[in-house]
């Protein structure tokens, strides 16, 4: 083995020429013998070159395991330090002896200022008060994720996952724990379940009005077929009672594909350049005989040479379902105002102005938001499932647009779409 360290060397050299001269003074001081002849001399230079390349070679071994056992433990600080998670050793009586860099961020500590806390001081105060002062065994197995809630420096309460196990360091029982913020799991947990909520009861409203819809439309057709005698009076009103009920079911229906369509990415964004005055015809013809039984006009003051870029398959919707809003709560005889104006960032702003109820205050903060899904009814007394709004909510959004509305009760509601176009989404 080549011994490469020069402070090795020279200790192995230095400890060479020590024997050396031990081996010459015993042999002159006990041995009576001349050190300095030959033989002599050779002994002892040759026994104290052996000795000290046996010990240069010892030194050399133990540094290099030094060495290595420095580079280890480089190693596994740098590997709990990496850890998205705290990792602490703990002693019987919960006192931080050592943590990872998280271990103390997550609670908002220095390191120094953790390791003199105690695990009492991370918890609520209820619950510290329910630690016994020396840990039971039993309490950390390491076979159970437990979930519980901690506490930061500045008295902030979180949701935690923890894992614990007792082992032996140098004959001390240690406890290794392991600590994981899950407050972002826990929000989308949350979350998740208010939209499952919101689904089902949005289900549960599509469902309840679609029977009323089809019942109305079974109930006044038996009565045209099974009645003898009606006055034609009394014919056109169960006739227009039917229509009206097949044509609620139909926009509801025609929702339900579209949403179900969004939710299930059926249908794909593709923007092209198109006129938005042709749209909002297309989309005006649509709900022509509806507004025509309540004598609101739509009067649109678009351009007919303005054209933006988006996708029909996603805008009609959105305008259909604020066009059929706006008469519903329009009062009779009244108008409807659809106008587009390019905003100082050069983005279009379409609105649609109605003249009718508008909204208190209270509607008009939570119009948008998952889980109001519900529909006052309108001036004629028609009926809603609020799925309109969250489809051109929806639907927006999958524009990379944003929509709001401005309201007032007895003045009226303005609903206004931002459709950012492609070099403004692309960030060109």
């Amino acid at each position: 083995m080549r011994i490469k360290s020069k402070p090795v060397l020279f200790t192995g050299i230095t400890s060479g020429i020590s024997i050396i001269f031990l081996l010459s003074f015993i042999q002159f001081l006990f041995l009576k013998i001349n050190p300095f002849t030959f033989p002599s001399l050779a002994l002892s230079i040759v026994f104290g070159g052996i000795t000290g390349f046996f010990i240069a070679l010892l030194i050399n071994k133990n540094q290099k395991k030094n060495r290595s056992i420095q580079e280890s433990e480089i190693k596994f600080r740098t590997l709990i330090d990496l850890s998205l998670d705290g990792i602490y050793v703990e002693n019987e009586r919960g006192e931080i002896l050592d943590c990872n860099t998280m271990g103390h961020k997550m609670f908002g500590y220095t390191r120094e200022e953790m390791l003199q806390l105690s695990i009492r001081d991370l918890v609520p105060d209820e619950f510290a008060e329910m630690l016994p002062d020396v840990i039971p065994e039993e309490m950390a197995t390491g076979e159970v994720y437990v979930e519980r809630v901690n506490k930061k420096k500045d008295g902030t309460i979180f949701p935690t996952e923890i894992n614990t196990k007792f082992i032996n360091l140098n004959g001390d029982k240690r406890l290794i724990v392991y600590v994981r913020d899950i407050t972002e799991r826990k929000k989308a947990e949350n979350e998740l379940r208010e939209l499952i909520a919101s689904k089902n009861k949005l289900f549960s409203v599509i469902g309840h009005d679609l029977r009323g819809f089809y019942s109305n439309i079974v109930s006044f057709s038996d009565i045209l077929l099974t009645e003898s005698g009606l006055e034609k009076e009394q014919d056109q009103q169960f006739l227009s009672h039917i229509q009206q009920s097949a044509k609620q079911a139909d926009e509801l229906l025609q929702n339900i594909l579209d949403w179900a369509s969004l939710e299930t990415n059926q249908i794909k964004f593709n923007p092209v350049l198109v006129s938005l005055s042709k749209i909002i015809g297309e989309v005006s013809l649509q709900v022509s005989n509806r507004a025509e039984l309540k004598g609101v006009r739509i009067i649109s003051q678009v351009p007919d040479d303005l054209s933006i870029y988006t996708d029909k398959k996603f805008l009609g919707p959105i305008l259909r379902n604020l066009l059929a809003n706006a008469i519903k709560y329009s009062f009779e005889k009244g108008n409807i105002y659809i106008d587009c104006q390019i905003n100082e960032n050069g983005t279009p702003v379409i609105s649609v102005k109605d003249e009718g109820t508008g909204m208190n205050p209270d509607k008009l903060q939570n119009i948008f938001r998952e889980g109001t899904a519900e529909s006052l009814p309108g001036t004629g007394n028609e009926k809603g499932t609020g799925l309109g709004l969250k489809i051109c909510k929806d639907f927006t959004e999958k524009l990379k647009g944003n929509i709001y509305v401005e309201s007032a009760t007895g003045k009226g509601s303005t609903f206004y779409i931002e459709l950012p176009q492609p070099q403004q989404t692309n960030g060109k």
